[in-house]
């Protein structure tokens, strides 16, 4: 047994060794930013943080822990050698580090197997920027420092875990949702799978021989429980498509992005027949994305799911209570014009607004009628402009604005694209929420239809939500929205906009909504975290 003095000779002995290795930068084993794990251990003058007197210590167990733990965020433990880590931990206990050699490299190991750890579930396995993703993570990275220090000066693995974790409710609905999907991914039922074989489009009151099929799964989602389940057993069982079972295929639907009218057509039988490991991926790929969201100061925000249609407005985006505010929206159209993901504050908000048709949307889609019909510009409220006058609608004109000398704009009215309202958080792409007159496309269930902005189901409600927050009157607000002439009111505190992309949401009646991947997105995240490789060390 070491004397104390040997056993300080030993520590300084590793100590020296943990300093040469991270500075040497070779050793395979780290792969992880070599600066962080410098960091960690410098704090303490390189001194092992996982043994004492040559033995794996408790905050060792505690990490391996978490490190096993690790596919309860969405991550996978493999990344973080918490297999092979652990086994070292338990021949470490059986027979200690013989040398400081061996010291140093079970230390930096784990060290570094908790800072690859602390790194992805803060930050996320991939820098969303690659992945056309604008957010700014500046002070995600500063925290992240931040966190090592809290590793370094004992605090405890599971604060430093939670710490590290998003600060969202959604956050946490993800990951009830993915252990309970995963459970019900690995049950005989889903293996032995449902008899769905539908066929034609069946309506309610229509014979379906799978009834007692489809009753199963949704019993098995929790579209179908308590006595509705046994209702739907008994038409199940009798063949017949009708009551409870349409009532949940309807819950189904509409937790699908789908048409709750409880007709099973194609893409509603393609839904059902998902396999469960797939919706399994969806929550972790999420996951992943929640992670990429920049900081964000506790207080109100709004959030724009592109894939759901949705728009969700927060009077705490830190706080664990579902939105103050949710409607429909309209984004980009897929593949041609889509709504990027990215995040900017809400600085104005205008009523009446003037809409300035962008040079891409005249050339292509407005100059032609123009030409081809007249009165097409009185028609629709439109007028020319050059250096901010107005020009008489004619065929001159019609070329200075052809040839990219005059501007095209339309004037505040019922005809107006943007309706009575627009919120403007300035960003390179040009795209901001606003109001609409199309109001049939709300009723379909996709709605990628815009050049890239964010047409807004309930732009009235949006408007008193953000500026009732921000000190208006409500009989002020419907001032303004009644108003004819445009009028930009400036927020003396700017609230964030984050345009997201998640194709799973949990909600917090416990359900989960699933929706189609409309811009292919989450296929690219699958192929960049499969293609992706460690930082060498």
């Amino acid at each position: 047994m070491l004397t104390p003095r040997g056993a300080f000779a030993a520590a300084e002995a590793t100590a020296d060794v943990i300093r040469a290795l991270v500075a040497a930068r070779g050793a395979p084993e780290l792969r992880t930013d070599p600066a962080l794990v410098a960091h960690l251990y410098a704090t303490r003058a390189f001194a092992p943080l996982w043994l004492d007197a040559g033995r794996p210590n408790r905050r060792a167990r505690d990490l391996i822990a978490a490190l096993r733990d690790a596919p309860v965020h969405g991550l996978d433990a493999a990344d973080y050698d918490a297999a092979r880590l652990a086994d070292e931990t338990r021949l470490a206990d059986a027979h200690p580090p013989a040398t400081p050699a061996e010291a140093a490299r079970f230390e930096a190991a784990l060290g570094a197997g908790a800072v690859r750890f602390l790194h992805d579930l803060h930050l996320g396995r991939l820098d969303p920027a690659t992945l056309a993703t604008d957010y700014d993570q500046s002070a995600k990275h500063a925290r992240l420092v931040a966190l090592i220090e809290e590793l370094a000066g004992g605090t405890p693995i599971p604060t430093v875990v939670a710490d590290a974790a998003p600060p969202f409710l959604q956050h946490l609905l993800l990951e009830r949702q993915l252990a309970r999907y995963r459970a019900l991914a690995a049950s005989a039922e889903d293996a032995a799978g449902p008899s769905l074989a539908i066929g034609a489009t069946v309506r309610p009151g229509d014979r379906l021989a799978a009834a007692a099929g489809l009753a199963c799964r949704l019993a098995l989602l929790g579209d179908l429980a308590g006595d509705a389940a046994l209702s739907a057993d008994t038409a199940g069982a009798a063949g017949r498509y009708d009551g409870a079972l349409v009532d949940a295929v309807r819950r189904f639907q509409a937790r699908h992005g789908l048409a709750s009218d409880g007709v099973i057509g194609p893409t509603t039988a393609a839904a059902l027949a998902v396999p469960l490991a797939f919706r399994v991926r969806q929550i972790e790929l999420a996951l992943e994305r929640l992670r990429w969201l920049p900081v964000l100061p506790r207080g109100r925000a709004v959030v724009v799911n592109v894939p759901g249609f949705e728009a969700l407005a927060f009077d705490d985006i830190g706080a664990a209570r579902p939105p103050a505010l949710r409607m429909p929206i309209v984004a980009g159209q897929a593949f041609r014009t889509e709504t990027p993901s990215f995040s900017r504050p809400l600085t104005r908000v205008v009523f009446a607004p003037y809409w300035n048709v962008p040079t891409s949307i005249l050339r292509t889609e407005l100059l032609p009628k123009i030409r081809r019909t007249p009165g097409y510009l009185a028609r629709e409220g439109m007028e020319i402009t050059r250096a901010g006058r107005v020009l008489a609608p004619g065929p001159a004109a019609i070329a200075e604005l052809a040839r990219g000398a005059a501007e095209l704009r339309q004037r505040p009215g019922a005809t107006n694209a943007l309706g009575h309202v627009k919120f403007l958080f300035p960003n390179p792409y040009d795209v901001y929420m606003h109001d609409t007159p199309a109001r049939d496309l709300f009723r379909r269930a996709r709605r990628d239809f815009s050049h890239g902005c964010i047409r807004l189901g309930d732009a009235a409600a949006m408007a008193h939500w953000v500026l009732g927050g921000a000190g208006l009157s409500g009989a002020r607000i419907d001032e303004l929205l009644a108003a004819t002439a445009e009028t930009a009111v400036a927020l003396r505190d700017p609230l964030p906009v984050v345009i997201a992309y998640a194709t799973a949401v949990a909600r917090s009646d416990g359900t989960i909504a699933f929706y189609d991947d409309v811009y292919g997105h989450d296929v690219d995240l699958e192929r960049a975290l499969a293609g992706r490789r460690r930082l060498p060390y």
